[in-house]
């Protein structure tokens, strides 16, 4: 239960937590130096059909690398605390998408890769950005542990190319984000400098003229190996299934490794990205609430929107590991991003007797936001009571500032459905006014796996977190005195699991966790309501099988979201927070190789939402746009000592009503299959034809108003690629 510390008797409470934190871990001796690890698993040995890996001496446990693994089992991740802990010791349902799987199934973008992860439901949102939801809400994100407050849903991302992993965990997560969405976080994690000089190329050409390319190359820069490097870049040029749309990318990635000692290391990257993108919403429906009878291709936004949007982030890093087993890990980064938006797109759904639209918005805006981040903390062995524990605490911080200017919008009435191009493009700029919005979150944090006895470990832990926002008018509006936004202080985000192997390999957890999100509402004596509060509750077992190539995993949930306000019947004007939403469900996930050349991974998700506090929805579903049943299915095979290989999987879901309605406008439960066939030119080179939505069908992926969002999911297409190593 969250505790907001507005009174004496919270303070209290936070005082009490962290001497009970500082009673667990007394500081061990931070001096002297230890050498590098001596047991670092080499990449395995591909037979002589496999690619070969780039030659890497792959960092201890703590880092959970997946390049070079090759499997899709991950064995350790961070995402359920700062270090890495072995994924059948983590009290949470988490999924990893390895390198390895990128891949196999040629993954380019953030979309693809999360839409094949097990509870992930993603929903197109303008052509170049996404929704991501998981158990109900939107997911959070973070970039090698650094929280990024509002940085995933609607957001343009990196280039997969960038990145070793994408770790996964659904449901709360404050105690290390902070403020947030309760449906989980998404923690994507950087390649690192190689130790030895190797490098990658890939090209893939598909359906709609995809094309795709990707090289990276690094390597030790000094004789000794101190100094690691990598530099990565990838460019896409693609049109789309949809007409009158193009879009185009180019991302740059350098990062640099430095051992300052043979226990200290500091390490730098930057990367880039422009993207230029003809946007598209989806399809208009009638304005009875029919789908449009249209075709797939049919594309409603007027022909001249365009977004264009470039990303930058610089980041340092340094590591150091002290005599006693303790490590120290310090993280700073800034990004930027500008985005430069023009579009024309239906206020109306369209007449079924005329064909026409009663009006048309045309829009336009530049916005330019900066993010900076800082995120440190220590980590190490505690002995006491005989026993050895392991001990967390840390501090982070963020800001995030955005600026934006608006050019006038002007409506445009009775436009042809068939001919969006009547829609002439305004003149922008000039603007006619600006908004500034700054967001600050902090939080110090801990957590404490105790070892009670030889298969039995308590977690706990707790966050106290400050947030506040602030917005303003500025040019080329008149400047205003900033306005105080949400804003809390001292809210306590509580955590606690308990995991015990049951039997050799398996373990059974239950675990508690929270995440809040501030209110900005009112109630009648002027007093800004308390914060909402997602509380999850999940038990679950994992299982490591086949000699830990495999890992099967199920866990049942149930996450409330308290304090939700309501407007006050009694005061018109004013809140109560009495509303309360439930979402719950059950998993069930198997990753990596149940036998001899097959990797796969299977996931299954039920899941129930419902108003259980309302006004007028109690007892009414509360998301609308993640199905009641999701299976997700991918499995990779290579025939022996055969140069060939197979691939395929599908996605079957339910359905849902999303922003329709039922019995008119909804989309009924579908089956989605792909197919592979890869054959290796040597050890190193390998070419796959990929058909993704096998069988052409027709589903929407997203079902919206009747302006727009009715969006088709993308018909079959064919891709060729090609990927080396050397």
């Amino acid at each position: 239960m969250s505790v907001s510390l507005r009174s004496s008797r919270g303070r209290n409470a936070v005082r009490a937590h962290l001497a009970f934190i500082g009673m667990l871990a007394p500081l061990p001796e931070l001096a002297g130096a230890v050498q590098p690890d001596a047991a670092q698993p080499n990449a395995a040995q591909p037979n002589a059909a496999q690619l070969s890996s780039i030659e890497v001496n792959a960092p201890a446990l703590r880092d959970a690398q997946s390049e070079g693994s090759d499997s899709y089992r991950a064995t350790a991740a961070t995402v359920g605390g700062k270090e890495a802990v072995p994924i059948v010791e983590i009290p949470h349902s988490v999924s990893v998408v390895t390198r390895r799987r990128m891949d196999d199934q040629n993954m380019y973008t953030i979309d693809e890769a999360l839409r094949e992860v097990t509870g992930v439901t993603v929903t197109p949102w303008d052509g170049a950005t996404f929704q991501i939801r998981s158990r109900g809400y939107s997911m959070e994100s973070s970039y090698d542990g650094i929280p990024s407050w509002n940085g995933l849903t609607s957001t343009q991302q990196f280039d997969l190319a960038m990145f070793d992993r994408i770790e996964v965990l659904r449901g709360p997560a404050g105690i290390f984000q902070g403020s947030g969405q309760p449906g989980g976080t998404v923690n994507f994690v950087r390649k690192r400098g190689l130790r030895e000089f190797g490098g990658s190329a890939s090209a893939s050409a598909g359906s709609w003229s995809n094309y795709h390319a990707d090289a990276e190359v690094g390597g030790p820069l000094n004789k000794e190996g101190t100094l690691r490097s990598r530099l990565v870049v990838a460019g896409q040029d693609r049109d789309y299934f949809y007409n009158r749309a193009h879009g185009r990318k180019g991302m740059v990635y350098g990062t640099l490794d430095y051992d300052l000692t043979p226990s200290t290391q500091l390490s730098l990257y930057g990367a880039y990205q422009d993207d230029r993108t003809n946007p598209y919403m989806g399809q208009p429906a009638y304005t009875s609430g029919r789908f449009l009878d249209a075709p797939r291709g049919y594309n409603p936004l007027a022909p001249w929107s365009v977004y264009d949007t470039t990303t930058s982030q610089v980041a340092a890093e340094v590591d150091h590991r002290f005599t006693s087993g303790w490590a120290w890990r310090t993280r700073l980064s800034h990004g930027e991003q500008q985005w430069n938006i023009r579009d024309g797109c239906p206020l109306n759904g369209v007449n079924p007797v005329t064909g026409r639209v009663a009006g048309y918005r045309t829009r336009g805006w530049d916005s330019n936001s900066t993010r900076d981040a800082l995120d440190t903390y220590v980590s190490g062995p505690v002995d006491a009571l005989g026993r050895r524990h392991e001990l967390t605490v840390g501090f982070n911080w963020e800001r995030y500032e955005n600026r934006t200017q608006y050019a006038p919008s002007a409506d445009v009435a009775n436009v042809p459905s068939a001919n969006p191009g009547f829609v002439a493009e305004p003149t922008i700029p000039p603007f006619e006014r600006g908004t500034q919005d700054v967001t600050r979150q902090s939080g110090l944090y801990g957590q404490a796996r105790i070892s009670l006895a030889d298969p039995l470990t308590l977690v706990l832990g707790a966050r106290v977190s400050n947030f506040a926002t602030q917005t303003r008018n500025v040019a080329p509006s008149a400047v205003t005195d900033w306005r105080e936004g949400a804003k809390e202080n001292g809210q306590v985000s509580p955590y606690a699991a308990l995991v015990a192997h049951v039997a050799r390999n398996t373990t059974a957890y239950a675990s508690f966790s929270d995440i809040f999100m501030p209110q900005t509402a009112r109630d009648v004596n002027g007093r800004v309501l308390e914060p909402r509060v997602g509380k999850q509750m999940e038990v679950g077992v994992k299982h490591s099988m086949n000699d830990g190539k495999l890992t099967a995993s199920a866990s049942a949930f149930r996450t409330r979201d308290v304090n939700r306000s309501l407007p006050d019947a009694l005061n018109p004007g004013f809140f109560v927070q009495a509303g309360q939403v439930e979402v719950k469900g059950w998993e069930v996930e198997f990753a990596g190789r149940p036998f001899a050349n097959l990797d796969m991974t299977l996931g299954y998700t039920n899941l129930l939402s419902s108003y259980t506090a309302h006004q007028t929805l109690a007892g009414t579903p509360f998301t609308l746009f993640e199905p009641r049943h999701s299976l997700k299915l991918y499995g990779h095979y290579r025939f022996g000592q055969s140069r060939w290989s197979a691939g395929g999987g599908v996605r079957v879901s339910s359905g849902g009503v999303g922003g329709g309605v039922a019995g008119l406008r909804e989309q009924g439960g579908y089956t989605v299959a792909s197919a592979q066939v890869g054959y290796a030119l040597d050890a190193r080179t390998r070419i796959s034809l990929t058909i993704n939505n096998l069988f052409d069908r027709h589903y929407y992926e997203r079902v919206g108003g009747v302006n727009t969002y009715n969006t088709w999911g993308e018909p079959r297409s064919v891709t060729v690629a090609v990927r080396t190593r050397f």
